[in-house]
Parts: C-alpha cells; structure tokens; sequence
C-alpha cells in the first residue's frame, strides 16, 4: 500500500461556541501517527452529525485545546495496529462503520471531521452490503446504537401503544422501522411536511404538532380514553412529561433520549402534590460499541431496515453550513458531510 500522506484535511475547533465562530478548515492538518496495539486507521468517507457535536462545540476547553468534531462515520482500513484480536476479522481494505469511544467524543481529539482517523478495531463493524457508504454512517453510529438501548430498556412488546416524540429525526426514523418490526403501534410527532415519511417508515397515526396550539392538550383530548403504554421521547421536552398523567398508563414508562440528566432525578423525587406524577421517567445513557454498531448492522440483514432517511449531504468544505441546518433541528433524517473518496 502506497505510504499515507503526512498532512490531511480536517475541520478543528478552536474554543467554545457556535459552529461559524469556532469552526476552522485546516487543509494541511498532520496524519495521524500510525495505529498501535488493537487500533485502526481509516480513511474516512462520510461523516453523520450528530447534536452531540454542537454540545461538544459549546462546552468549555480550557485543557482540551483544537480537537476535531464528528463521532459517526463509514470509511476503509488502511492500517492496523499489531494487536488487533483475530476474532474481529479486521482487515486493511475492509470497508467498516460505526462510531468513535466516548472519551474521544468527550475529548473531540479524534473525531471524523477529517479524511483519517484512528480508533479501536472493537468499535467498529463491516459495512452491511445492502447500504451505501453514507447510509451505513448514518445508521450505525449514535441513532442506530440509541435506538437498540432505547428498545432494550423500554422492553416493549408486540402489540403495545407508544408515542414517540421527534419521529423524524436521525434516532426517531431508525426507531419506528425496529417499533413496527416488533409489532409496537407506534403514534409519531413531528411536522406535517415529514407526515408521509414517518408514516412510511412505520408510524400508524401521526401526530403535526404544528398543526395545535398546545401539542399536550391535543394529545390530552385524544388519547384520555386510550393512554399509552410507553412513549419515548427523543426531543427532552419536559413539558411532555409534565402533562403525560392525561395521556400515559399509570403504569406507564416515560423513556427520554435528550433531556437533561438531572431531569430524571427531579422528576422521580418531585412529589405529586407539587406537580409530579406516578409514571415513571428514565433518562436513556448511549454508550457507544462495536457490540452495538453489529446489532445495528444485523437488523439490516434480517431485513428490519427498510430505509435510512438522509436529510441532505454536504461537501467537506461546506460543514459549517450542514452543522446551521444541524442546529436549527428542521432536518428530517441524518445530515452528512462527504469527507474523502
């Protein structure tokens, strides 16, 4: 294999705040150093946003110094580390997916805004042949791997009622195609321009909650008489909790993906005489994992994904532009950068 370049191109942040004011393309930024022990390089394809990424762009970095954004990504091997366990069938010029540890997210040090990257071969899978590279980005990184935890703990079963909040979005269209795989009535909320694809991709009713002045009173006197039994809220609308006692079981289980951690300890101490309630409310932790980017790839093969739904695909040079769109949270499906060939 012909030697690696010693610079590459790569988006950097350089501070904390909004992605047109930290946001820097460095054109000559340095490779990598060659992947030690169980480690990989890739050269990467397509990067998938990710509202992590804005979070990470806003937080303080006092010690973290540049670190380069993304966490989800396909691309090829290009080298490999000594150590790498032969159970993982890891090669060079194997095509894989999936997304980088947490530390390296918590860190932004080794993100996939740049055309190398090196990881751990253990987090990685191989790119399910049924999907093209900027799918297999899209759907094996952090929607793909919330939506398994997210189903694990709701521990839904064929022929339960869920409503589920942020229906368009990168984990809620990954979410309905595995509900309705598992026969889960599923109601959606989202627009009324996304009213069709949700519906496709498994949604029995749908909900525009343009379409109401208060989405909650709708849903209050709607579903009164025909509560859910779960509904899994991918937005953090607290508010959403707040008014559930009219439209989720008493027994009923509140799981939310994007609200605040400490959300979930106020709502499960708040007494109901100042404003809580019963049901019960979990605040969903994603833990990325090769473990978890395999099952994502597996529910490709058993046929369970249908679709993955691709909001737009920008050009490297153009990331500030798709991480606006990313902010403004009116994509329908994942947002890609094409990073390398």
């Amino acid at each position: 294999m012909a030697p690696l370049p010693k610079t590459m191109k790569a988006w950097i942040i350089s501070r904390a705040g909004q992605p047109k004011d930290v946001l820097q393309f460095k054109p000559d930024w340095p490779t990598p150093a060659p992947p030690k022990g169980g480690d990989i390089m890739v050269k990467v394809s397509y990067s998938a946003l990710n509202p992590l990424d804005l979070v990470m762009m806003r937080m303080p970095r006092p010690l973290m110094g540049n670190a380069i954004p993304g966490a989800d990504f396909v691309g090829q091997v290009v080298q490999v580390g000594p150590s790498i366990p032969a159970s993982l069938n890891v090669r060079v010029g194997m095509t894989v997916c999936g997304t980088i540890p947490t530390m390296q997210i918590l860190s932004g040090s080794g993100g996939t805004l740049a055309e190398y990257l090196v990881l751990p071969a253990h987090m990685v899978t191989e790119k399910p042949s049924a999907l093209d590279d900027g799918a297999a980005a899209a759907l094996t990184g952090v929607p793909g791997q919330t939506t398994a935890i997210l189903v694990r703990a709701a521990g839904l079963r064929a022929g339960d009622r869920v409503l589920v909040n942020g229906a368009s979005g990168g984990v809620g269209t990954v979410l309905l195609q595995v509900l309705r795989a598992a026969g889960v009535h599923v109601t959606g909320v989202c627009s009324g321009k996304n009213e069709a694809m949700v519906r496709r991709l498994g949604a029995e009713e749908v909900v525009d909650y343009t379409a109401h002045k208060s989405l909650y009173d709708h849903l209050l006197t709607t579903y009164k008489d025909s509560p859910f039994d779960k509904i899994l809220d991918c937005i953090g609308d607290e508010t959403l909790f707040k008014r559930c006692p009219g439209y989720l079981k008493p027994e009923g289980q509140f799981l939310c993906i994007a609200g605040k951690l400490l959300s979930g300890i106020k709502f499960k101490m708040l007494p109901v005489m100042l404003g809580g309630t019963k049901r019960s409310y979990f605040h969903i932790m994603n833990g990325p994992a090769g473990s978890g980017a395999r099952e994502v790839a597996g529910w490709v093969d058993k046929g369970w994904i249908k679709e993955v739904a691709i909001d737009s695909t920008f050009e490297m040079d153009a990331a500030i532009e798709a991480y606006e769109k990313l902010a403004s949270k009116r994509a329908a499906g994942k947002i890609l950068i094409k990073v390398g060939n």
